[in-house]
C-alpha cells in the first residue's frame, strides 16, 4: 500500500476552548507544535511528494494488516517503513519571528510500521514512530527571500543582491533582470553544497524544494526527539488535562513531562543535559539530599536521568521526587493558552480495489518532547503538543 503526500488546501481541524469557542482552524498540510506561549508563526508547511510504502502481512475479506517494508523491498531508504528509513523529505521549520532559531528536521523511522486498512472503505491507521533529528540552522541564505532553514535544491541567481544564492524564479533575485534565476538544480547549503541534486518536493514556498541529496550541516545537529507518530484517516481529538502536583497544578496539559516546580523550584525538566548547569546533576551533589533530593553523596546520586513523559504527577518519583510535577512547558497549544481541545479530521480513500490512486488524508496528534536547547524550547514552548494533517494519495499496489 502506498501513500504519497500532496499539497494541502482548506482546513482539516480545529483548536477550541473549554466552552467550544473556535480559536483557530488547522490547515490541511500544516504542522502545528508547541504550547500556549509559542512565539513561532504556525503552521509549518509539510513537504509534498513524500512516499511511504507498507506491505500487507495478512487479509480477511476487505480488512488488511499492514506491516513494514525494508529498503531492499522498496528499492530506496526514502520510501520504506522499517527502522532507519527516512520519512519524507527534509522538513524546514522557519521561524520568521526569531530567524536564528529556525530548524531543519530529518525524520527517520524508529520502530517498524504496523497498522490496518480496509480496501473497501479506504480507512487506515498506521503506527510509525519517528526520530526527528534537529539542526539549528537559522537562515542559511539571508540574502535570499524567505528563510532557507534546510539546504535547498534549485537554480542559482546570477546577479542582484542574492547573486550566487538559491532561487525558484527571477523574483528571488532582487535587483536583477529577466533570466537571472538560471542554471541546473544544485544544493545550496549543507554538506553537499554545490553538488547536483534532484528536488524531492515542490517549491511550496521559499524554504523549498528540499531533498536528502542536500543534507543539513552536521555540526548544527542539536539532537533527536522521539515522536510517537500514529496516523489515521479518521478523526482524532485530544483534550488538555488539569494535572495536579504536590502543590502546583497546570491546566490544559497535552504533553506532560516530569518537572521540578514544587521541589527545589528549578523549573527544570527531568533529563536536562550537563550544559544546563542550574538543573539537578550528580556532579553538583554535595551530600545526601544536598542540594537536590536526587543526591546521595559528594558527586553521586540519581540526578542524571532520561526525560520522562507522564500523564500524572504520581508517575514523577525518580530521584526521590526531584521532579515531582507532570507538566508541559506552558498550558495550551499552538500559541493559545486557553486551547482545550485539538481536533484533526482525516478522510478515507474510498474503494481501493481498482488499484488506482485515491485522495485521502492522514492525521496525527502527538507529543513533542523538550529539545533541551533553551532558545528552541522557550521560543517554541516545548514540551508541548503537535498536530499534523497529510493530504495525499493512497493506492493499493499489486
Amino acid at each position: 500500500m502506498s501513500f504519497t503526500t500532496g499539497v494541502g488546501s482548506g482546513n482539516c481541524g480545529t483548536l477550541t476552548t473549554s466552552t467550544g469557542t473556535l480559536l483557530e482552524n488547522l490547515a490541511c498540510g500544516g504542522l502545528y507544535t508547541g504550547g500556549g506561549s509559542s512565539g513561532v508563526p504556525l503552521p509549518f508547511t509539510v513537504p509534498d511528494m513524500g512516499s511511504s510504502l507498507t506491505g500487507v502481512s495478512s487479509c480477511s475479506g476487505t480488512s488488511l494488516t499492514l506491516a513494514n517494508l525494508t529498503s531492499t523491498q522498496t528499492g530506496s531508504d526514502r520510501n520504506c517503513t522499517s527502522v532507519g528509513c527516512l520519512f519524507g523529505p527534509p522538513l524546514p521549520i522557519p521561524n520568521s519571528a526569531t530567524t536564528p532559531i529556525s530548524l531543519c528536521v530529518i525524520n527517520t523511522v524508529s520502530a517498524d510500521a504496523i497498522g490496518t486498512a480496509d480496501c473497501g472503505s479506504g480507512a487506515s491507521s498506521l503506527s510509525l514512530p519517528l526520530n526527528s533529528e534537529l539542526f539549528l540552522t537559522g537562515d542559511l541564505f539571508p540574502n535570499a527571500p524567505g528563510i532557507q532553514s534546510c539546504p535547498v535544491c534549485n537554480p542559482t541567481c546570477n546577479a542582484g543582491s542574492n547573486s550566487g544564492g538559491p532561487c525558484n524564479s527571477d523574483a528571488d533575485c532582487p535587483g536583477a533582470g529577466a533570466s537571472s534565476c538560471a542554471g541546473t538544480n544544485k544544493c545550496h547549503g549543507g554538506a553537499n553544497d554545490g553538488g547536483a541534486c534532484t528536488p524531492a518536493d515542490s517549491a511550496l514556498n521559499p524554504s523549498f524544494p528540499t531533498t536528502h541529496d542536500c543534507p543539513p550541516p552536521a555540526n548544527l545537529d542539536i539532537g533527536g526527539l522521539p515522536i510517537g507518530f500514529a496516523l489515521s484517516t479518521g478523526t482524532m481529538t485530544v483534550t488538555g488535562q488539569t494535572l495536579t502536583g504536590p502543590v502546583t497544578a497546570q491546566q490544559r496539559v497535552y504533553c506532560g513531562f516530569c518537572r521540578d516546580i514544587d521541589g527545589a523550584g528549578t523549573l527544570c525538566f527531568e533529563g536536562a543535559p550537563a550544559t544546563q548547569a542550574a538543573c539537578p546533576h550528580n556532579s553538583a551533589c554535595i551530600s545526601n539530599g544536598d542540594p537536590n533530593l536526587c543526591c546521595s553523596g559528594a558527586g553521586t546520586g540519581t540526578c542524571d536521568q532520561e526525560p520522562k513523559p507522564c500523564t500524572a504527577s504520581s508517575q514523577c518519583t525518580d530521584g526521590n521526587g526531584t521532579w515531582p510535577n507532570c507538566q508541559q512547558h506552558n498550558p495550551g497549544a499552538f500559541g493559545f493558552g486557553t486551547a482545550r481541545t485539538i481536533t484533526e479530521n482525516g478522510s478515507p480513500a474510498g474503494d481501493m480495489t481498482d488499484g488506482a490512486g485515491h485522495p485521502s488524508t492522514l492525521v496525527s496528534i502527538f507529543c513533542v518532547p523538550p529539545t533541551f536547547s533553551t532558545s528552541v524550547d522557550n521560543t517554541g514552548d516545548l514540551p508541548g503538543p503537535g498536530a499534523v494533517s497529510l493530504p495525499g494519495t493512497a493506492q493499493l499496489l499489486p
